[in-house]
C-alpha cells in the first residue's frame, strides 16, 4: 500500500497517515468504553428510576383517563336527570294550573252562591222589616185617629152634653175599659 500522506493543516509537514489514525483510534476505543461504561451506568443506575417514572405517569394518565370518562357519566347522568326534572316540572306545572282554574271555578260558584244566599236573606228581612214597619205604622195611625176622634168626641160631646150625662158617660166607660181588662 501507499503511504498516503495529509497534509495537516497550517504547517505545511506531510504526515503519515497510519499515525494519525493510530492515535485517532486509541481515542474511539476509549471514547466509545467510556460512553459504553457511562450508558451502562445509567442503564444500571437511571433506568429503573426512568421505567418507574414512565409507568407511574402512563398510571397517571390511564387514572386521569379514567377519572374524566366517570365525571363525563356523571355529568351525562346529571344532565339527564336535570332534564327529566324540567319535564316533570312542565307537567306538574300544567297540573297546578288545571287545579287552580278549578279551584278558582269552585270559589267563583261558592262566592255567587254565597252572594244569592245572602240577598235573598237581606231581602227577606227587608221583607220582614217593612212589614213590621207597616204594621207598626198602621198601629200607630189608628191609635192617632181614634185619639183625635176622641179629642173631636170629646169637644163635641162637652159642648153638647150637661154636666150629670158627662158623668153618666164617663162612668159607662171607666166599666166598660174594666170589664175587658
Amino acid at each position: 500500500m501507499n503511504e498516503l500522506l495529509i497534509l495537516a493543516a497550517g504547517s505545511g509537514a506531510d504526515v503519515p497517515l497510519q499515525s494519525w489514525m493510530f492515535h485517532d483510534v486509541k481515542e474511539l476505543i476509549v471514547g466509545t468504553l467510556a460512553s459504553v461504561i457511562l450508558f451502562s451506568l445509567l442503564w444500571w443506575k437511571a433506568g429503573p428510576a426512568m421505567k418507574k417514572a414512565f409507568a407511574d405517569r402512563t398510571e397517571g394518565i390511564a387514572t386521569e383517563i379514567t377519572t374524566a370518562e366517570e365525571a363525563r357519566a356523571e355529568g351525562e347522568a346529571a344532565l339527564a336527570q336535570v332534564q327529566a326534572n324540567i319535564s316533570n316540572a312542565d307537567v306538574e306545572r300544567q297540573r297546578i294550573l288545571t287545579e287552580a282554574r278549578s279551584t278558582a271555578e269552585q270559589v267563583k260558584a261558592s262566592l255567587i252562591s254565597r252572594g244569592q244566599q245572602e240577598a235573598a236573606d237581606v231581602r227577606s228581612r227587608a221583607t220582614t222589616d217593612i212589614e213590621g214597619a207597616e204594621g207598626q205604622i198602621t198601629a200607630d195611625l189608628q191609635a192617632e185617629v181614634a185619639r183625635l176622634a176622641l179629642g173631636a168626641a170629646e169637644s163635641v160631646v162637652v159642648n153638647s152634653l150637661d154636666a150629670g150625662t158627662q158623668s153618666d158617660l164617663i162612668e159607662n166607660y171607666i166599666s166598660s175599659v174594666g170589664a175587658s181588662a
